[in-house]
């Protein structure tokens, strides 16, 4: 396949043919973002994507409805949450005594247990960053209609919160905690742990449904190109460099985009040495992380602190060999996994274009998005202190582990943002830094 025709996908079972509302009447001329191949987008119709030929990153895609499906989504989503916050969330029998836990105590009682800044990480994480993303979300597709203030920057805000929302992350660390707690407490579930699972499906289903570069041309104009492109040759040799915020083409010599007024570069700066400076941090942290205690349980006047590796024995010892599973995939895999790939990927920057694997755009997207996903140990601490607080019979705390341990997450994740890409496709001479400034 020549690399100056994009992959058209079909992404439903049957493609609209009258559905005028979701054309593309005219073909695109875009940069790819992961490799920074200039391609032509032909025009789509609902249900269609247009993929990288280079790469096969998604450039572009339609679907049906692409207004009242994703506000309808997001809106019943924001009624799911509201009701999620109102109502018992789960309870605990255990030992003669009932326990009943809310939503927000998820974060309350991390709180009132004097751990401010993880209930803050966890209140951000679940409750404050999914609700705003589901506003601006509605915002931002009646402002596709009605041209609303702000819509700019909403949609800058947006995409930049988009990865640290993780209400999907917390409902399987719901579900790993009451595996963990069910051989020794009854478990009820309440209406608002069924209004939070519709909801977080419907978070999931509202990204599904909306495109980036569909949302950006009807909220703001597309700003022209004076210059002439040459259709699968890369943006920055023909003096082109992409908006990372809103996809639009800016001239090298420009320092910010037209459209959506971000600062706009070449290349991220110092890419390479931000990435490795943030990998060496985060493998700093992540030994103390496995060797302070991450939960402490106190039962009748008994003090059990369990590290993460010492968590893992006791649940595979008592059987619970899928949840064991899980947590060693996510909390101790993962992340040692991620931080060697991103070493790997800074090293087939500094190699001709000739040693450098097809596939590695492909590895670094998987390990961009199965990064977030070590998070779900920090929320299974975050669960188990709100739910189980028996007193002197057993209760559950957060161990400075699991400070040490979110850090981790989160500069791993930040690590994964900074790399470039588009490096893993340029020429050497990009490499060096001569052209990263934009």
């Amino acid at each position: 396949m020549s690399q100056s025709t994009v992959t058209v996908l079909a992404t439903t079972s049957a493609v609209t043919e009258h559905a005028t509302d979701n054309y593309n009447d005219t073909e695109q001329t875009v940069l790819c973002r992961h490799c920074d191949l200039v391609q032509t987008i032909p025009a789509l119709i609902a249900g269609q994507e247009a993929c990288c030929s280079r790469c096969n990153n998604t450039l572009d895609a339609r679907h049906q409805q692409p207004i009242l499906r994703p506000v309808l989504y997001a809106a019943t989503a924001l009624f799911m949450l509201l009701l999620a916050n109102l109502f018992p969330f789960v309870s605990m029998y255990a030992a003669g005594d009932r326990h009943q836990m809310s939503f927000f105590d998820t974060s309350s009682v991390l709180f009132q247990q004097h751990h401010q800044w993880l209930a803050l990480l966890i209140w951000l994480l679940i409750q404050a960053i999914p609700a705003f993303c589901m506003s601006a979300i509605i915002y931002l597709k009646l402002a596709m209609v009605y041209k609303l203030p702000f819509s700019v920057w909403v949609a800058r805000v947006l995409y930049m919160l988009k990865p640290w929302s993780m209400v999907d992350i917390f409902l399987m660390g719901l579900i790993i905690s009451f595996v963990k707690l069910v051989a020794d407490a009854e478990i009820s579930l309440g209406p608002s742990f069924w209004a939070f699972c519709i909801f977080c499906l419907l978070h999931l289903r509202v990204f599904q449904v909306i495109d980036r570069r569909e949302l950006w041309s009807k909220i703001a104009p597309t700003p022209a190109i004076e210059l002439s492109t040459k259709v699968g040759q890369g943006g920055l040799e023909q003096g082109l460099k992409l908006c990372q915020v809103c996809t639009a083409m800016v001239p090298v010599q420009h320092k910010y985009c037209s459209r959506c007024h971000s600062r706009v570069y070449s290349r991220q700066p110092n890419s390479i040495q931000n990435t490795l400076a943030l990998l060496v941090a985060a493998i700093i942290l992540y030994i103390p992380a496995n060797l302070l205690p991450i939960m402490i349980t106190e039962s009748f006047g008994d003090r059990l602190e369990s590290t993460i590796i010492s968590g893992l024995i006791i649940m595979w010892q008592e059987g619970a060999y899928p949840v064991a599973i899980i947590i060693l995939i996510a909390s101790v895999i993962v992340p040692v996994i991620k931080i060697i790939v991103l070493l790997w990927l800074c090293y087939l920057t500094r190699l001709s274009k000739a040693h450098r694997q097809r596939y590695s755009t492909q590895v670094y997207r998987v390990v961009d998005w199965i990064g977030r996903w070590s998070m779900v140990d920090v929320l299974v601490v975050a669960i188990m202190a709100a739910l189980v607080r028996f007193d002197l019979v057993m209760s559950v705390y957060p161990g400075v582990g699991v400070i040490v341990f979110a850090a981790v997450v989160i500069i791993t994740m930040l690590a994964a943002l900074s790399f470039d890409p588009r490096l893993l496709w340029d020429a050497r001479l990009v490499n060096k830094g001569k052209q990263s400034d934009g």
